[in-house]
């Protein structure tokens, strides 16, 4: 009997459960949140080389990948949901042998397959696409969100509040209400970005991410396509909401709106560790994901109407 067959013969279903079941899960997000703060701590020292060798470590570590999938199958809303090809994995046996399967490919190699697009009702009558990939597909999407997001987390604006970590929709409240307090910045422009998701332009998002060692990988998600009504479409713009990565991929997209408005920030540090922001110039701005709100101290601004002629050319 061959290595290989004698290799198999060992990967029962009692060995593959016994492989997940036995993961010391503190050990494991200790080590992929020493690594994610390395990554923001090179990026804060602008050591470009530093955090693409640091991605790289934490896409191939096994640490990660069974962390990736834990959240993908145990944690994450949607874990019992299959994509196109059916498969979930609700136990321990399927999730250790996922694990080894994927161990053992190369992320560089691999080809994401179509998500299946479905559609959630609205409020309004109206319909929300919702784009499912398969659980693969899921799980790689999350391990290149965990190791582009502390890169991002240190060029993100302070007042962006939407899909990030640490962060919820109170915290855009309370700025919203430290701008207004003292009835200074009185004139308030309130929008959002129409189908931000389906829109991005996916070339503007790769020239941000340039020199992420997984870019490429990125770029095939983005262009996978979907399946709706058993019909085939490509994606040539648009990030699909579902996508672990898509609400990363935004506000990467999004960020830069405050440099066109002259808007610059003072870190502080108080003597309990944590720190504050105190923001410069002529205007405010707080922003939840796609929706924002701009605030100025006069009605008529001649930077802030082009700005705003600007954004509505967009589609706002």
């Amino acid at each position: 009997m061959s290595y290989a067959q004698n290799r198999r013969s060992f990967e029962s279903t009692t060995s593959y459960a016994t492989l997940w079941s036995n993961t010391d899960w503190n050990k494991t997000r200790k080590y992929v949140d020493k690594q994610q703060r390395r990554i923001y701590r090179a990026e804060s020292n602008n050591d470009k080389r530093k955090v693409r060798d640091l991605q790289r470590m934490l896409v191939r570590s096994s640490a990660a990948l069974k962390l990736a999938i834990k959240r993908v199958t145990q944690i994450n809303k949607g874990k019992k949901t299959p994509g196109l090809d059916g498969f979930r994995a609700v136990n321990d046996k399927q999730r250790g042998e996922l694990f080894v399967k994927m161990r053992n490919m190369n992320i560089n190699l691999y080809k994401p397959k179509p998500a299946y697009r479905i559609h959630i009702p609205k409020k309004n009558n109206k319909t929300r696409p919702l784009s499912i990939p398969v659980i693969i597909d899921r799980v790689y999407q999350e391990l290149l969100r965990m190791a582009l997001e502390p890169q991002w987390e240190f060029k993100f604006e302070p007042v962006s509040y939407g899909f990030r970590p640490k962060r919820r929709a109170h915290d855009a409240m309370e700025r919203i209400f430290y701008n207004v307090k003292n009835g200074n910045w009185c004139w308030v422009f309130e929008g959002d970005f129409k189908s931000c998701f389906d829109t991005l332009d996916h070339n503007f998002i790769l020239k941000q991410i340039e020199g992420f060692p997984y870019v490429n990988v990125v770029e095939k998600f983005l262009k996978a396509g979907y399946v709706d009504n058993n019909v085939f479409f490509r994606t040539k713009i648009g990030t699909p909401q579902g996508g672990l990565l898509s609400p990363l991929l935004a506000n990467i997209a999004l960020t830069g709106m405050e440099d066109c408005l002259g808007i610059s920030y003072n870190k502080l540090t108080r003597k309990n560790g944590s720190t504050n922001y105190n923001a410069k110039g002529n205007y405010r701005m707080t922003r939840y994901a796609d929706d924002f709100v701009i605030f100025a101290k006069r009605k008529k601004s001649r930077k802030f109407t082009i700005f705003l002629i600007l954004i509505l050319r967009k589609g706002v």
